[in-house]
């Protein structure tokens, strides 16, 4: 590749690189963009399809366009249909929720010496970007299913939503949701794969889950998801119904925008999250209780104001150090439209 044109001038200034690591550069007479604009990562990278591999909420949330950094969205909480010869007025909880696009941001420097030629530059980035992927793709899920208390609005509380959990434990009056009605909690030290006279076995705290959002309007089966730690696939194999069947089926199909094979739990997709944690603040390596949700996808809505993009600094002369600084950052909403439209099953142990 070069970078002359005909009449042997630049065409302009580099403005990021490809998938392929490519330098691509702005075309002549155009406004050029400084090499420390933020650089958005392309849909079909490996970084992006990553964080869609690892993010239940990335992958399976309700898209919203973000084009400022608070939105109002219809609640959905259906409309009242009558049998009769005149209108009605809807007597469902048509109010709105706001949503609130919060960055979530990483970088990382690194010394000057270590990077001979742009391809070490690109490799480096290229390398950073996945560790970033996974982590954020953790973070992102625990801020949206985990963190056990409301969302705040000082950045340093680490509290950007109100996530599932929280949301399933708090009363919402203006839907009529009472705390905890959709929540259980499942001891461990019952691994009963049958029926048991307290009914607290696996199969019995799995079915009730899914009964909780089954008996309610907001249940659509071919909305419905299971978002799960990983830790609940132990259980889960050992679960059968009552003939001695499974009810946990590995690699039952094979998702067509990953190619990766999808599991199934009372033929319901599984999404496996390791966010999918109790944390007090929202962190990539949640350690708390793990848990397990059913919940209709369309009710999970997720801002999308920016996606992943990078910013690239090299050393300037007042700096006291030769290193180049990379960012990194996403800036995303996200709201449980109606707590009816989800259940949560809490992991414990004695």
């Amino acid at each position: 590749m070069t970078r002359t044109s005909l009449n042997g001038l630049v065409p302009g200034k580099l403005i990021g690189f490809t998938k392929h690591g490519l330098p691509v550069f702005s075309q002549a007479g155009g406004a050029p963009a400084d090499v420390t604009d933020w650089i958005p990562i392309e849909y079909g990278s490996e970084v992006v399809q990553r964080v869609l591999a690892e993010s239940a909420v990335e992958r399976f949330g309700r898209p919203v366009p973000m084009s400022t950094r608070t939105k109002e969205i219809p609640r959905s909480a259906g409309l009242t249909v009558t049998a009769n010869t005149t209108y009605s007025d809807d007597a469902s909880a048509n109010d709105s929720v706001i949503l609130k696009a919060r960055r979530h941001i990483a970088r990382f420097s690194i010394d000057e010496d270590d990077l001979d030629d742009a391809n070490s530059l690109v490799n480096v980035i290229a390398t950073k970007s996945m560790d970033w992927a996974i982590s954020y793709a953790d973070e992102f899920d625990n801020s949206c299913l985990g963190v056990s208390a409301a969302e705040s609005d000082t950045p340093s509380d680490l509290r950007p939503y109100t996530s599932l959990y929280k949301a399933l434990r708090t009363t919402d009056s203006d839907v009529g949701y009472t705390a905890d009605t959709n929540y259980l909690t499942w001891d461990d030290d019952n691994l009963s794969i049958s029926a048991s006279a307290t009914g607290a076995s696996a199969y019995e705290k799995f079915s009730a889950l899914f009964e909780k959002v089954e008996n309610g309007k907001y249940w659509n089966q071919a909305e419905m998801l299971v978002i799960a730690h990983p830790s609940f696939r132990s259980v889960m194999r050992l679960a059968m119904d009552g003939n001695g069947s499974p009810i946990f089926k590995e690699s039952a199909y094979i998702d067509s925008a990953t190619q990766r094979p999808v599991d199934t739990l009372f033929t319901t997709p599984i999404a496996w999250s390791r966010g999918a944690r109790v944390s007090a603040t929202a962190t990539d390596n949640p350690t708390g209780n793990p848990l397990m949700f059913y919940v209709n996808r369309r009710y999970m809505a997720r801002g999308d104001r920016s996606g992943p993009e990078t910013q690239v600094a090299a050393a300037r002369p007042q700096d006291d150090t030769d290193v180049t600084s990379v960012k990194f950052r996403v800036r995303k909403g996200f709201k449980l439209t109606h707590p009816l439209a989800a259940s949560v099953l809490e992991r414990t142990t004695n």
